[in-house]
């Protein structure tokens, strides 16, 4: 998904890179694809604990760190009439208040230090309305607005940025993928008329970790195939 590609991309790039993540086995997969400058950790992004046990850990190994790429996510598909109240809370609690926590725990060594650069990660579905998404897009609009309200904070010395991907060929996707009409409306949804790789978000995500936007904060940048622009 995303977040492999991202780890690739930073590793491609001489950056030490630490997979967390809920799926360890995943994590470790990825950290062992890009070889000796990443290492895997579990983390779950709902417990204050275990981020902190992360954020201590790697200040412990590594004696710090300068970018933070906050990219949680899960996502059911079903009308607000079908959602049960407790997928509701596990979608808000992950998308939103996971990232809220990782902020809070994981970025307070950034603001001590008084540099770095937070990346979350939204959606077009955070900027726009769409069926079926209803507590997908609450979440990630939270996360739009986490975003502007963190860089306001942390400014001047920490950056603050998102990205809001259109649809991207993950895991996350896939499955919805296989109804054909589906499939067809969103791909005719991007003016590219194709579906993104993931690939193509690392790209953003470094640029955002990179002195080249120095002077960009507090924004959220759709990387969608010009979705959100028609």
């Amino acid at each position: 998904g995303l977040g492999r590609a991202i780890a690739h991309g930073f590793a491609v790039r001489n950056a030490t890179v630490v997979c967390a993540d809920i799926n360890i086995e995943d994590a470790t997969t990825v950290a062992e694809n890009i070889g000796d400058n990443a290492t895997a950790v579990k983390v779950d992004v709902t417990d204050t604990d275990s981020l902190q046990a992360l954020r201590d850990g790697v200040i412990e190994e590594f004696g710090g760190y300068d970018i933070l790429c906050n990219i949680p996510g899960i996502n059911t598909r079903q009308s607000v009439l079908e959602l049960s109240e407790a997928r509701w809370r596990q979608i808000l609690e992950v998308n939103l208040t996971g990232v809220f926590l990782a902020a809070k725990v994981l970025g307070e060594p950034l603001v001590n230090q008084q540099s770095g650069s937070v990346i979350n990660m939204a959606s077009i579905r955070g900027l726009d309305g769409g069926p079926n998404q209803s507590a997908y897009s609450a979440s990630k609009g939270g996360v739009v607005q986490l975003t502007k309200g963190l860089a306001a904070e942390w400014a001047p010395d920490v950056r603050v940025n998102a990205l809001a991907p259109g649809y991207m060929k993950t895991p996350l996707v896939r499955e919805a993928m296989e109804d054909k009409e589906w499939h067809r409306k969103m791909r005719e949804g991007h003016m590219l008329e194709r579906f993104g790789e993931p690939e193509e978000v690392a790209g953003a995500a470094i640029y955002l970790a990179a002195e080249a936007s120095s002077f960009v904060t507090g924004t959220i940048l759709s990387v969608d195939g010009g979705w959100t622009a028609q």
